[in-house]
């Protein structure tokens, strides 16, 4: 029997020079595969949702919204809303983010946290920080305690599988800190395109976005095609099953749906 599985960090074309498919693309893909939920997570804003919402509609695909930062003060995080209120508090975050630097670009620190409580949204750590082509340093070192402290009982470590040269070393960095800490380790694709073809198209946004041609990308290109969604059972044959069954805990924690808004 196939095993269950949601997909939390994935990313489409309106994160600009990024994803390199639709969200109706990846909504599609999704259902396809057969995944119970797909979060999609652009990097600091919803404004790809309601596309995949309408898309989602026509599917059995459960749509959680959410949204990908990385901070100035390093680290990078997912956070996803549980409910209308979390959904509030996520597009607050977009403003202020948004509103703090020029046009197509964010700041955001991780003491926003503190003076605007994300009441009812889940947040997962992702390993590495990688913000419109720029290496952004580690997560500081007193950045557990106050997110513990910010999302309590709503904070995992994300652990991605992407069959890269590093994979065995921070896949064993990921579940040692998830268990230093105590927190819940979770199984994540970081999803930049619906389907493995579109390759060719995602090294060219990274070319565009890091003003390179795309014969010197180097290292800077994807060393393969696993950013695409995979089949489930590929997915299981890399991550143990307790990681893909915290994805269907996350999801079943996120109950807000778009439908749920109405002008007022």
């Amino acid at each position: 029997m196939q095993p269950s599985y949601a997909e939390l960090h994935a990313l489409s074309t309106f994160s600009f020079l990024r994803g390199a498919s639709h969200p109706e693309e990846l909504v599609a893909r999704a259902s396809l595969l057969g995944y119970t939920a797909l979060a999609l997570t652009d990097e600091c804003t919803v404004s790809g949702v309601v596309r995949a919402h309408v898309a989602a509609k026509n599917t059995t695909l459960k749509l959680i919204i959410g949204s990908e930062f990385v901070f100035e003060d390093g680290g990078k995080l997912v956070l996803l809303a549980a409910s209308r209120r979390g959904y509030a508090r996520l597009c607050a975050l977009i403003t202020q983010a948004r509103r703090r630097a020029l046009k197509g670009r964010y700041c955001l620190r991780l003491a926003d946290f503190a003076a605007q409580p994300m009441t009812d949204c889940l947040a997962i750590m992702l390993p590495g920080a990688t913000a419109s082509g720029v290496a952004q340093p580690g997560w500081p070192g007193d950045a557990l305690p106050r997110l513990k402290a910010c999302f309590p009982g709503a904070l995992w470590i994300a652990v991605e599988q992407l069959k890269g040269a590093d994979d065995a070393r921070s896949f064993a960095q990921s579940l040692a800190l998830a268990t230093a800490t105590g927190l819940p380790a979770v199984a994540t694709g970081h999803v930049l395109m619906h389907e493995k073809r579109r390759k060719p198209l995602q090294d060219v946004l990274t070319a565009i976005r890091l003003r390179k041609p795309l014969a010197e990308l180097g290292l800077d290109a994807r060393p393969n095609a696993e950013q695409a969604m995979r089949p489930i059972n590929a997915i299981a044959d890399l991550y143990p099953p307790e990681l893909m069954a915290e994805t269907l805990t996350i999801a079943d924690r996120c109950r807000f749906s778009l439908d749920e808004l109405r002008y007022e």
